[in-house]
């Protein structure tokens, strides 16, 4: 490794330090686990909810377009991880086959700023899906109330940002030992709705749905209500729309099945990360597993509720406020124990989905550290190879977002852009694998990946310009389309000052090496030490 000699002639080593203090404390299996709770089912059922807007495609086979699409994203990203292996995942890659400048501000804004909105996000699927009506069940309605206030909605997210850091705070293998009993719990629920689903008539569902509706919210005959409420204008299938409706559908599923490789940034701590195909394996099952439950969840649910009904709960949800269609199966079930209990589990697969928010972004706040953009003090790990300073940089800020979006009128929707801006981010990501071995030739010659060609073009390029036409597609309708409700003006202005941020952080960065004599650019052409 190359050691310039830093202002005052004290000889400076290119990272901050010979090891990166990191642990490999993940298996691939516990790559698959991170995934699937990644793409996680509880995202893909307040997901649902946005066909809605888009009344004329078909969701089922939205899911599957992107399902299938997706499946380039896991290629592209297990060749990345197997060819540079390295804790900051997109940082690193994008900085090394572009330059430090543009895979600094790419990765910072995707990767830190804009995950902050993601506390919010979480704490509404948790608190709102699952908690709330759990209290109702209770009888605890003062409580759930609160909740919807906007002093309960900046609670549930200091929960969620709490019991977060705590969860990185284990370090890796602690996080995998909690990932492992939170999935079996969270499968158990989930199969215990589907069996309730399968078994019961929609005659019987109804009657359910009515009796709890009375005895929770006071709403007589409310399957009907629900209907006259919220069923105008909804599809009457689950396979009925145009193909063009259809694909305007997708950029919302993408909410939630864009995630697969959103562990790619830990890959420096997975044991096995230069096989290829493993990562393939592990990255394709989460994927998979989760969009086939969520498929499997819809066809019941079409079933037993009948679609137009499940459409119309979505747009007019019979106490006012959106909650889990999962917490409406549990009502089938005449007992407020199993009732509460199912939904308790259905809370690990998402409390599993928190852990992802902060862990995955610590990494690359770590990397651009190591890498001497950042403070070196931000670098530090604890014992057992937690980067804590970068986790503080997750959670302070993150307490100032949940603020802003409980307590004004006008932030809450700019969460729409958090999908938008970390798709930009994969989106470098994948022009960069596609360019690697031109642009990057020793790395791509050095690699276990298959150098097949066509044409002389490499497949894996190939496969790398297709993923970024799908991203392309989709960033032209979030810009284009006011459906997605990220083409206004603060939005626009939101996400140009996050990109600014990074920008200036970079150049006082490059200035302040630079006169050190630690230039940026030199440490961007070596993979970072392990």
């Amino acid at each position: 490794m190359a050691t310039p000699t830093a202002a005052g002639g004290a000889e400076k080593t290119l990272f901050v330090r010979k090891a990166s203090g990191l642990v490999k404390g993940w298996s691939s299996v516990d790559g698959y686990r991170y995934s699937f709770f990644s793409v996680n089912l509880s995202l893909g059922i307040l997901g649902f909810s946005y066909a809605v807007y888009i009344p004329g495609g078909s969701l089922f086979l939205a899911i599957v377009i992107t399902t299938v699409l997706m499946l380039l994203e896991v290629v592209v990203y297990a060749a990345l991880i197997s060819a540079m292996p390295r804790a900051g995942g997109d940082y690193v890659w994008q900085t090394r086959i572009f330059n430090s400048p543009v895979g600094f501000v790419l990765a910072v804004t995707g990767w830190w700023f804009i995950v902050w909105m993601w506390i919010p996000i979480w704490a509404n699927v948790t608190f709102g899906g699952y908690i709330r009506p759990i209290l109702e069940i209770l009888g605890a309605t003062g409580v759930a109330d609160w909740l919807a206030g906007k002093n309960g909605v900046f609670f549930s997210s200091v929960v969620v940002i709490l019991v977060t850091t705590v969860l990185v705070a284990a370090g890796m293998r602690g996080y995998a030992r909690f990932q492992k009993w939170a999935l079996w719990a969270g499968l158990a629920a989930v199969a215990a709705t589907f069996i309730v689903l399968l078994v019961t008539s929609k005659s019987g569902f109804q009657a359910a749905y009515n009796r709890e509706s009375l005895d929770l919210f006071g709403v007589h005959n409310a399957y009907a209500q629900t209907l006259k409420d919220g069923g105008s204008g909804m599809p009457a299938g689950l396979f009925s729309g145009t193909a063009w409706q259809t694909m305007r559908l997708v950029p919302f599923m993408c909410f939630w099945l864009l995630w697969p490789a959103w562990g790619a940034t830990l890959y420096g701590e997975v044991r096995g990360a230069s096989h290829f195909r493993t990562n393939i394996r592990a990255m394709a099952g989460g994927l998979i597993s989760a969009a086939v439950l969520g498929l499997v969840f819809l066809l019941l649910i079409a079933k037993t509720m009948g679609y137009h009904f499940f459409m119309a709960t979505q747009a007019a949800p019979v106490n006012g406020i959106y909650m889990s269609p999962m917490a409406m199966v549990t009502w089938v079930v005449n007992n407020a124990w199993f009732q509460i209990i199912v939904l308790l589990a259905m809370t690990m697969l998402v409390i599993a989905g928190w852990g992802t928010v902060f862990l995955s972004s610590t990494r690359v706040i770590f990397a651009s550290a190591f890498d001497r953009v950042l403070p070196e003090k931000v670098a530090a790990v604890s014992h057992n190879g937690v980067p804590w300073m970068a986790l503080l940089l997750m959670a302070v800020p993150s307490l100032v977002i949940s603020a802003l979006y409980a307590y004004t009128s006008w932030f809450a929707t700019l969460t729409l852009d958090g999908t938008l801006v970390i798709a930009v981010m994969f989106l470098g990501s994948g022009i960069a694998f596609m360019i690697m071995p031109w642009r990057a030739k020793g790395i791509w010659a050095q690699s276990p990946l298959p150098k097949v060609k066509i044409a002389g073009i490499p497949v894996l390029s190939v496969v790398a310009f297709f993923y970024s036409l799908f991203l392309i597609f989709n960033l032209v309708l979030w810009l284009k389309d006011a459906v997605y409700g990220s083409n206004n003006t603060k939005s626009l202005i939101y996400m140009g000052a996050l990109y600014l941020i990074a920008l200036v952080i970079w150049i006082v960065a490059a200035f302040t090496r630079r006169r050190e004599g630690m230039p940026l650019e030199a440490v961007a052409k070596e993979i970072p030490v392990e």
